[in-house]
């Protein structure tokens, strides 16, 4: 009897524990818009290939660095010679052996070498090279821009499914709700068959449309967790108090005042954006190309020294000289290779001012159409809330009517059907208002 009760205990802190630990490992983690962000920026591939660019870029900035110092080089050879008819041995009865006569060498040496002159072509590379880390590092905060941003709407859009999601359940609720009460009127005799028949219709419409918008919000879901690296078998949820619902009057009424300073947008963009000054840095790159092949007009001049080492023991190795001196170098002809590469960089300083152009072009239209978005945003959302409000009191109207047997099924089904969609336009409306909004920070270059 007391085995029994024991094991029975047994089992039930077994199955206490096993419970306990499957609902510790299905926990969800809810992650924030500013974790998701952090995450975004520390994983994603975009922003790890940026950051390994400006280490690759820091590493040609060394080479360029170490061509101002001389080059030192060390050199050790071993020799080991024989001569057979060097000396020989006669061993009576055995005849004549010949004995080669071994010896070794040994030497070391140490060479070092600058170039001091070659038309300042060494410090046009050094500062192009410093100027491409800096390139390197404007082009990953751009990146980082971009992924920021890229992560805001995708965490957006899945708010915003999950409250088209919760409109689709009020809805269902409404349209089961409004079915047991026409199933009672039919009872009783109040309304007709065919009204039931109508809203068993709605309701599995209803359901239809929840299931879709389950899954939508479930794709979002997953979009989001791929770019943010994460696995996409591991649950997460999504929410954040500082991502409003509704958008006040007040603030509407300030975006409405900034939107039509374009110019001063336009201006803030130049000064701000990472991508157009890696624009105007790719122009400085490509003067500083055409000063580094104009060096190969100047003659080359190179400082040399040697200090060497030998003897025939690797112990009783001696200085044996040292040599010093200056040579110069000039290329009378090169087969046109000098001419090609001046034309050619020419050409690249030609292309990277008309790539600026049509940067700065690229730019001012996207702060134009950025803040077209954010008028239309706008007015989506003061239409909107004006809708709301009229579907609301159409909804009411029409019920009203219909439960006192003055109106129709079809005019409550059309004021339900249109509240639905004011519902929906509304949340719509919000978060197209909140990322277009994000996205005039994102073209400005202000977005963090």
């Amino acid at each position: 009897m007391f085995i029994s009760k024991l094991m029975k205990h047994i089992y039930l802190l077994l199955f206490a524990i096993i419970f306990c630990g499957t609902k510790t490992f299905s926990q969800t983690k809810t992650i924030s818009l500013s974790e998701a962000i952090s995450i975004s920026s520390e994983k994603n591939t975009q922003m790890i290939s940026s950051r390994n660019s400006v280490e690759s870029q820091q590493s040609f900035q060394r080479v360029a660095y170490g061509a101002l110092f001389p080059s030192v080089s060390t050199s050790w050879n071993w020799t080991r010679s024989q001569d057979p008819t060097a000396s020989s041995t006669t061993i009576p009865g055995f005849g004549t052996i010949t004995q080669p006569r071994v010896s070794n060498s040994f030497s070391a040496g140490v060479d070092a070498s600058l170039t001091f002159f070659d038309g300042f072509a060494n410090f046009a590379a050094l500062d192009r090279a410093n100027l491409n880390v800096e390139t390197s590092e404007l082009t990953r905060e751009r990146t980082e821009q971009q992924t920021i941003f890229q992560t805001i709407s995708l965490y957006l859009n899945v708010l915003r499914t999950e409250q088209l999601l919760n409109v689709r359940k009020d809805n269902l609720r409404r349209s089961n709700e409004q079915l047991k009460r026409i199933q009672e009127s039919q009872k009783l005799g109040g309304v007709a068959l065919a009204d039931v028949y109508r809203q068993q219709v709605i309701v599995s419409n209803d359901e239809l449309a929840l299931i879709q918008a389950q899954n939508e919000f479930d794709k979002s879901k997953v979009d989001l967790v791929t770019y943010l690296t994460l696995d996409p078998l591991v649950q997460f949820e999504f929410a954040d108090a500082t991502v409003p619902k509704e958008i006040d009057s007040v603030e509407i009424q300030n975006v409405k005042r900034e939107e039509k300073n374009y110019s001063a947008f336009s201006q803030q963009a130049m000064q701000r954006r990472f991508d157009f000054k890696t624009s105007e840095q790719n122009v400085t790159a490509a003067e500083l190309g055409v000063k580094y092949y104009q060096g190969d007009w100047w003659p080359s001049l190179r400082a040399f020294a040697s200090l060497d080492y030998s003897g025939r023991k690797l112990s009783k190795t001696t200085y044996s000289g040292m040599s010093w001196g200056i040579s110069a170098s000039y290329p009378l002809f090169n087969n046109f290779q000098r001419e090609n590469s001046i034309q050619q960089s020419e050409i690249d300083l030609r292309n990277a001012n008309e790539q600026l152009s049509l940067k700065e072009r690229q730019v001012k239209a996207e702060v134009r159409k950025a803040v077209l978005d954010l008028e239309t945003a706008v007015k989506s959302l003061e239409v909107s809330q004006t809708g709301i409000r009229s579907a609301i009191e159409d909804r009411r109207i029409a019920e009203e009517k219909y439960n006192l047997g003055a109106g129709t099924l079809l005019d409550k089904l059309v004021a339900d059907a249109n509240y639905t969609s004011a519902i929906s336009n509304k949340v719509n409306s919000v978060y197209n208002y909140i990322l277009a909004k994000r996205n005039l920070e994102f073209v400005v270059g202000t977005l963090k």
